[in-house]
């Protein structure tokens, strides 16, 4: 294991931790989604905790329970069996912890990381609708917990104006109020605009790791980005970033000078769409390697990359909304189909790997669309590659076709 890996390690054992304890001694844990504006929420900290279950989702994947805590969120709280894997995961959790299941599937979860129940949601359906739905369903299953979904609007139209703006900013504000109850603690501007600059921090690490994803050959691969990602969703805000993706940055920085290419030798050079397929990622990754193919960028590994203005409060909440507002799944075709030839130019890629992901429907329009505008721009040659998957729950990828259109086309 890398340094930087154990870093990691130590780092998100104790994003889980920290909630447990504050769980414990009485302090709110709060549930925040992967793309909402966490900062708000770090500056009640350590008066509160924040933890993430979608990354929690992550370890109940890699660690095979996925299908087995969807069953039983299935069939105890009726939840849509071709839902979201996340939510299904999560959700099945939560009810494992409540007593149902059985006890062997309890003494298995003793494994995983803790992940006490909310005191407070917090989420933002920019990513998807879905999230609204989970958060509500998690405040009846956890006794009526206050929640918070902040609504950008299903605005497929491109555009970000004022009006747009102003009314996510003032939902940033009911969000503080609500941080303000859920904590017994009135809000610090202060505190909000350091946790910022630790995100812009953050972010601009991250952002520089990427880059080096258009180096040929790549010291990096969209894997290892997948791999790194989980601080830059649990632990923006934090010092622990900023330290993390310092560390990480040097870290490649070294490989670049050792001249060690991630995929050696480096034959093709392809993108990822969407999200990873964590039940496989570690197979998927060995088998493109032995085959020449170095994914090196991806549409989600993006996401995390608009920083904010900190010059005042009032310039902060102005930005992030503009931020937060929108991203890529309220793109309109025009939009993708534009940002995607700018990434092909970027990473001299040959080709993209569209993961139509089917829990995530939002992140997944347009998919054929795209594929065909690229081979348009870029010639037959141009390889694309769609294949139904899913980030949680194997039995939705089509294993097949996948594997068949890799040894077709490299």
């Amino acid at each position: 294991m890398s340094t930087v890996s154990a870093l990691q390690k130590r780092i998100m054992g104790h994003h889980y931790s920290r909630a447990a304890q504050a769980k414990l001694e009485g302090r709110p844990v709060v549930y925040v989604t992967a793309v909402f504006p966490v900062e708000l929420a770090r500056a009640f900290e350590p008066e509160l905790a924040v933890v993430y279950p979608e990354n929690h989702a992550v370890n109940i994947i890699v660690n095979g329970l996925a299908e087995e805590l969807a069953g039983l969120a299935v069939g105890k709280n009726h939840l849509d069996a071709m839902g979201c894997s996340y939510e299904l995961a999560n959700t099945g959790y939560l009810l494992a912890l409540q007593g149902q299941g059985s006890p062997e599937l309890r003494e298995r979860l003793a494994s995983l990381p803790p992940l006490p129940a909310p005191d407070l949601l917090l989420a933002c359906n920019n990513q998807c609708d879905v999230v609204a739905e989970w958060y509500q369903n998690l405040s009846t299953l956890c006794g009526g917990v206050p929640y918070r979904v902040i609504n950008v609007g299903n605005r497929y139209d491109g555009v970000i104006d004022s009006v747009r703006v102003g009314y996510v900013k003032e939902q940033l504000l009911d969000v503080i109020r609500a941080l303000e109850e859920a904590s017994g603690t009135r809000f610090d501007p202060g505190r909000l605009l350091a946790a910022s600059d630790r995100s812009n921090q953050a972010l601009r690490l991250w952002k520089r790791y990427l880059a080096f994803g258009r180096l040929k050959p790549s010291p990096m691969t969209a894997f290892d980005g997948f791999f790194h990602m989980a601080l830059i969703v649990a632990e923006r805000g934090t010092e622990d970033a900023v330290t993390y993706y310092r560390a990480l940055v040097e870290e490649t920085e070294g490989r670049i000078a050792s001249n060690e290419p991630a995929v050696s030798p480096e034959r093709h050079r392809v993108l990822w769409d969407n999200l990873a397929t964590w039940f496989n990622f570690g197979q998927l990754k060995r088998q493109l390697a032995a085959r020449g193919v170095a994914v090196v960028g991806s549409t989600y590994l993006d996401v995390w990359k608009r920083e904010f203005d900190t010059s005042s409060l009032d310039a902060l909440l102005e930005s992030m909304a503009e931020s937060y507002c929108t991203m890529y799944t309220n793109f309109t075709l025009t939009e993708r189909i534009g940002l995607w030839k700018q990434l092909v130019r970027d990473y001299r890629a040959d080709g993209v790997l569209f993961h139509n992901n089917r829990s995530c429907h939002t992140f997944s329009r347009l998919q054929g669309q795209i594929a065909s505008a690229l081979k348009e721009e870029f010639g037959p040659d141009f390889k694309t590659v769609v294949f139904d998957g899913d980030m949680g729950l194997a039995e939705r990828f089509q294993k097949h076709r996948f594997f068949t259109a890799i040894e077709t086309y490299f």
